[in-house]
């Protein structure tokens, strides 16, 4: 029993137990001033929110003007004003940064597009002047999004026929080549005669050689490879004359095949 009484106590007879005492005590100390600290905190925000209300519920009963009520700010990035200016920006104002957005937006899209019909224009017309038939095609400049190219009449179908002359098929190749390089791109074919009437089994009149002629056209760019939806092929007779049908010139000028390439999405 003496010998367990003198384990328990050290060197200058203090009981051993007493220091594992005041360790828990200290931890008790540091505990409860955590808590103390933590409800202080808590008091703190709870008295700033009764402010705030107090604050906004007397604007509403004295009926004091649409005014921001002030809060207290944290943030050192922003100044109120900054804060009160974004907040107080006009509905006009930002639909005017969204509409400049849309229109630069557009415009560089017009550009791009206007350097791609450059670039277009320019490799039919070394195509055609390779093949040497730059007096029978005509490329128009750019319009309404559109670039027109015009084909005579005589250079691609006999008279009164709607049978390919086979020395214009380069051509044709060359307008399907820019097709598949470009597929991005429709093509719509329009036939015009001039207004000498044609009366014949196959075609009762200028109507029907139009059409025909448009269509074969299409025909023979389907055959080699193009998408149908990419093609459109129309007849228009005589109805629309580039010049008066008053000599055989005009009316030369005036039979012609019309390619119009349009940059557009399938539908």
């Amino acid at each position: 029993m003496n010998s367990r009484r003198r384990e328990l106590t050290d060197e200058q007879g203090s009981p051993g137990w007493l220091m594992t005492y005041a360790d828990l005590m200290t931890l008790l100390l540091v505990f409860f001033v955590l808590l103390f600290s933590m409800s202080n905190l808590e008091k703190e925000r709870f008295a700033d929110a009764i402010r705030s209300f107090k604050t906004a519920f007397q604007y509403a009963v004295s009926g004091a003007p649409d005014n921001l009520i002030p809060l207290e700010s944290t943030s050192p990035s922003q100044s109120p004003t900054d804060v009160n200016d974004a907040i107080m920006q006009s509905p006009e104002q930002s639909r005017g940064t969204k509409d400049n957005d849309a229109e630069d937006m557009a415009d560089a899209e017009l550009a791009a597009l206007e350097m791609e019909w450059r670039e277009l224009t320019t490799d039919l017309t070394r195509a055609f002047q390779l093949m040497q038939m730059q007096d029978a095609i005509e490329i128009g400049a750019p319009k309404d999004g559109k670039l027109s190219l015009r084909v005579k009449g005589a250079a691609l179908f006999t008279s009164g026929s709607a049978n390919f002359n086979p020395a214009m098929l380069p051509m044709l190749d060359a307008l399907l080549e820019t097709l598949i390089v470009n597929p991005g791109y429709k093509l719509e074919i329009q036939g015009h005669t001039d207004d000498l009437p044609i009366r014949t089994p196959q075609f009762p009149s200028n109507w029907e050689l139009s059409a025909v002629r448009a269509t074969t056209v299409l025909r023979y760019m389907v055959d080699s490879g193009v998408n149908p939806r990419r093609l459109t092929a129309t007849g228009y007779g005589s109805s629309l004359p580039l010049v008066p049908n008053t000599s055989q010139e005009n009316r030369a000028i005036n039979r012609r095949i019309e390619f119009v390439l349009e940059k557009r999405a399938l539908e």
